[in-house]
């Protein structure tokens, strides 16, 4: 890997998505020399973002031929600036403001070294976002009050000092009191988020590439316009080189692959369908029960992901609620305000069954390189059926089944020859009614 511009023409002379450039890699030793360019070290380098994580992870495979390791005395905590992006084709419908990241990081790990010759060593660079390290070096002891959101906002922008925050969403009902027990800032957001809803639906806490730091509902995702229609099907509809093309081949699927975890024993095992909560109130000396039961939940797409003719017994799916119970201790008058658990009191059991649901469906698709792409988007896919071309009839070609609406997940990305990327897709619902029959089983039944 270069500093110039990867894979930039295909056989027509016209730029392709997967193409590339590393337009700045400035590392800042530690022994306050002046910063090194390493972009033509860099052979490979892995991105990871993840609605897991508030934080970006990289990882880039150098050859170092001029012993920059012992010169500037690495050994993790070096700040690093990168910029890689691409030229795209011109007249393309893909907008220039989705064609580079832009971040800076810290080193926190050098491994993997190796040396092949005399003259070469390898060793691969560990680099995260900057708020990784303040985290480890520092503890919250102090008390809280406000929304969950709020209190998030605080530990974000006051004890991890970031800078770079997309979106706060401040929608998280209900005002609490509280007090950190003595640990570090992402902990500390990490514990409040699993009591931060929006009309039931789970926060996450995530970072992206492009944008940056985002405090963020499923709802909202949910309400998001879809990015980006990606396609897999046999057969090419444009002219190679072309402005056409170009756009065509950046939204299709490479490969398509799941695990696909469609299992309904597991998602009664997580309360998807049906839950059970008891609550001790100490202060007013009250054992609460109560239920929750799926039906008509707001959903990604059209359908619910379990048939209405299944049963367990003589139960349908979402009349089984013993299949998990939630445990709760409240304590209403321990604050003026309500406490840090007040609001798992009616929204614990749907907010599970909507953070679980999301993984009824796990897909993996393979694209070429969209800079523009981020975790917590929607996005389209469809899927060609598995037939053969001549036998698909181009207006009703798509499986409708594994296709539709998905929220991304986790976006792998690697740059080596290529800008290649591997999206994690996670779903709640489905396209079609599953009691339902295809046209083409229905005909056959009759």
């Amino acid at each position: 890997m270069s500093s110039t511009q990867t894979d930039v023409t295909n056989i027509s002379g016209a730029i392709t998505p997967s193409s590339f450039l590393i337009k700045k890699a400035l590392l800042y030793p530690s022994n306050k020399t002046e910063p090194v360019d390493i972009r033509d070290m860099i052979l490979k380098m892995d991105v990871e973002e993840s609605l897991s994580n508030p934080f970006i992870v990289i990882e880039a495979f150098v050859q170092d031929g001029g012993n920059y390791f012992s010169r500037l005395r690495l050994n993790g905590n070096e700040k690093v600036e990168l910029i890689v992006g691409r030229r795209k084709q011109a007249d393309s419908e893909a907008l220039d403001e989705d064609q580079k990241w832009e971040m800076t990081l810290t080193l926190i790990d050098v491994f993997q070294y190796s040396r092949m010759s005399a003259n070469k060593q390898y060793y691969t660079l560990r680099m995260v976002s900057p708020w990784v390290v303040t985290d480890a070096s520092k503890l919250v002891v102090n008390e809280f009050e406000g929304t969950m959101a709020g209190a998030i906002e605080k530990i974000l922008r006051n004890n991890l000092s970031i800078e770079r925050i997309e979106k706060i969403n401040t929608s998280s009902k209900g005002s609490v009191q509280g007090v950190f027990p003595t640990i570090s800032p992402l902990k500390a957001a990490s514990w409040l988020l699993n009591n931060c809803y929006e009309e039931s639906t789970p926060f996450f806490l995530y970072e992206t590439c492009k944008k940056g730091v985002y405090l963020d509902s499923l709802k909202s995702m949910y309400d998001k316009d879809v990015q980006e229609t990606y396609e897999l099907k046999s057969f090419f509809s444009n002219t190679p080189g072309s402005a056409e093309y170009f756009d065509e081949i950046r939204t299709r699927i490479i490969k398509f692959s799941s695990p696909i975890n469609y299992s309904q024993f597991s998602n009664i095992k997580k309360g998807v369908y049906g839950s059970e909560f008891e609550a001790i109130d100490i202060f007013n000396k009250k054992f609460i029960q109560n239920d929750y039961r799926y039906s008509d939940n707001t959903k990604l797409n059209k359908f619910q992901p379990f048939s209405n003719n299944d049963k367990v017994g003589e139960l349908n799916l979402n009349q089984i609620t013993q299949g998990r119970t939630f445990h709760v201790n409240l304590n209403p008058g321990a604050f003026e305000q309500s406490n840090i658990h007040q609001p798992l009191d009616n929204t614990i059991m749907k907010g599970e069954a909507y953070y679980n649901a999301m993984s009824t469906n796990v897909m993996k698709m393979q694209i070429l390189g969209n800079f523009g792409l981020e975790v917590g988007n929607k996005i389209r896919v469809d899927i060609s059926k598995a037939s053969s071309a001549a036998a698909l009839d181009e207006s009703n070609m798509f499986d409708k089944y594994l296709g539709g609406d998905y929220i991304i997940q986790k976006i792998e990305s690697n740059f080596e020859q290529k800008f290649i990327q591997s999206i994690t897709l996670v779903r709640d619902s489905v396209g079609v009614d599953i009691d339902s029959k295809d046209p083409s089983e229905a005909d056959r039944n009759e």
